[in-house]
């Protein structure tokens, strides 16, 4: 099996401490099975509390008893109390792997790090060359013999990313020409013959849609949903910076070399399109809001809050694929207009 890498993961460590936000609080922290079996067996204060602790949730997995939104072993020096007392080998699949992503696709294996881990996201942002590697001859000589469609999907992805790259067009422009790119390959997806998109009876509207359903979601942050409503307020016909696009440039790469082979399950390319879509009016005119208001601006966090508070969320995306497929706004044409607008 080829095993693929951007050219920053290897360079990654965890700040502990240092770290802006942390992975240790919003999030409930999984405890699988084996670690568990461990945690059973470890003597002392340190096992008790452990033990005490573990609970299995609604989903019916076993996770850490949150202390006010916190990892109850997040001591008050923003260290790990499992880490200092059991040792790195020690702590759970997740919070052991954590950013680090691998997704199998059986003749070769992607892996990648999380956008919401802002040491990963610093990384991200600073390597111009971040996917070299991605979608070469390696992945498509893997499986150009024995799978068809997931080749198809490879030469689709490789495109998508050549027109998000492609900076002699503003980047609303690249983001609506790969929409309409990828509305014809959902068309061959699902065994029809590419055809020019029907504007004719499309009304185009403004993107506030997109800011009510983002304030809708389960937000784990007060300070990003203030974010979110003065986007959704203020933003409207502000401006989007070019130093915005250029970084957005990667951050759209971190979700097509993400997501977009999903569709070798789904069947549907557009969801990822789409998702890209929404993280780039929001995040874009947050900034644009908070310049405007002369209110503190970092450009990375945003970026990085948003993968954490939406991307990362299980409720969140399974609610945004519903309003994809139930919203008429969220359709092609309409979407390709909105942007457009944008310039």
């Amino acid at each position: 099996m080829n095993d693929i890498y951007p050219t920053f993961y290897k360079k990654f460590k965890c700040i502990a401490n240092l770290c802006p936000d942390s992975c240790c609080k919003d999030w409930d922290i999984d405890v699988d099975c084996e670690t568990e079996k461990y945690y059973s067996c470890v003597e002392g204060n340190l096992g008790d509390k452990i033990r005490k602790l573990t609970v299995t949730d609604e989903y019916g997995e076993r996770v850490f008893i949150s202390n006010n939104g916190k990892c109850p072993f997040w001591n008050q020096n923003m260290l790990c109390d499992i880490y200092i007392g059991l040792g790195e080998e020690h702590l759970s699949a997740t919070c052991k792997n954590f950013p680090r992503m691998s997704v199998d696709y059986t003749d070769f294996c992607e892996h990648i790090l999380s956008f919401a881990c802002p040491e990963a996201a610093r990384l991200m942002l600073e390597d111009d060359n971040a996917y070299a590697d991605f979608g070469g001859e390696n992945e498509l000589s893997a499986c150009e013999n024995s799978d068809d469609y997931m080749s198809f999907l490879l030469k689709s992805r490789e495109r998508t990313a050549k027109m998000l790259l492609d900076r002699s067009q503003p980047f609303a422009y690249r983001l609506a020409d790969c929409l309409e790119f990828n509305a014809q390959i959902q068309i061959i997806l699902n065994g029809g013959e590419p055809a020019p998109l029907d504007f004719d009876d499309t009304e185009p509207c403004g993107c506030g849609f997109i800011f009510d359903m983002h304030l809708n979601f389960e937000i784990m942050s007060s300070e990003w949903k203030d974010k979110v409503a003065l986007a959704a307020k203020n933003g409207g016909e502000l401006k989007i910076s070019k130093e915005f696009d250029d970084d957005f440039e990667k951050f759209v790469l971190y979700y097509i070399y993400r997501y977009y082979l999903e569709a070798v399950n789904s069947g549907d390319v557009l969801y990822s399109i789409k998702r890209i879509i929404c993280a780039y009016i929001v995040t874009s005119k947050i900034e644009a809001a908070l310049k405007a208001a002369a209110l503190p601006c970092d450009r990375l966090r945003i970026l990085q809050r948003y993968s954490k508070e939406v991307e990362h969320s299980y409720e969140n995306t399974e609610r945004m694929n519903a309003e994809f497929s139930k919203d008429k706004r969220f359709s092609a044409q309409n979407l390709i207009l909105m942007l457009e607008a944008m310039v």
